[in-house]
């Protein structure tokens, strides 16, 4: 039993080192994040921009994200991803030599009935290729505490939510 346990030990051990750094870089970096960068505002009347940024892997990756507007529905209290042109198509951001990259997408909505309220939020997909062959993924929701990015309006804006009235 306890050669078991030891050779178990020596394999986890081995495999944590074998495994290259970037290869958990994504889910951890500091430079993977979405936030909401424009909310309903006079200048985007009945609109939500998402702000995303990706780690590149200093390797010839290429990067690309793809947007996903989401709704709460209220009577069945989840999020329901936005019919129609709720889902940007996937874009193409850099390539993986540089340290990190992002990108945006502005989402339009026909403004709420009288009295009624649309509870948004976003969503990006990461995804990291060389040639045809999926490198890696990542997913996030859109977070507060990514103020001045570009495009935000206003120019400090940055949120986890939007409410559209």
């Amino acid at each position: 039993m306890r050669r078991l346990f030891v050779t178990a030990v020596v394999l986890a051990c081995w495999a944590s080192v074998a495994l290259p750094a970037s290869a958990a870089a994504p889910t951890l970096s500091k430079d993977l994040w979405a936030t909401i960068n424009v909310c309903d505002t006079l200048r985007h009347d009945n609109m939500m921009g998402v702000r995303a940024s990706m780690p590149g892997d200093r390797a010839h990756t290429k990067m690309y994200m793809r947007f996903t507007a989401q709704y709460y529905d209220r009577s069945k209290q989840l999020w329901t991803e936005v019919k129609g042109s709720g889902v940007s198509k996937w874009m193409y951001v850099g390539s993986g030599v540089f340290a990190r990259r992002q990108g945006g997408y502005t989402f339009a909505f026909d403004p709420p009935a009288n009295g009624k309220t649309f509870e948004l939020r976003g969503a990006v997909d990461y995804k990291w290729t060389k040639g045809r062959r999926l490198v890696r993924t990542a997913h996030q929701l859109t977070k507060s505490g990514h103020p001045n990015t570009k495009g935000a309006d206003p120019k400090t804006y940055s949120a986890s939510l939007c409410e559209i009235k």
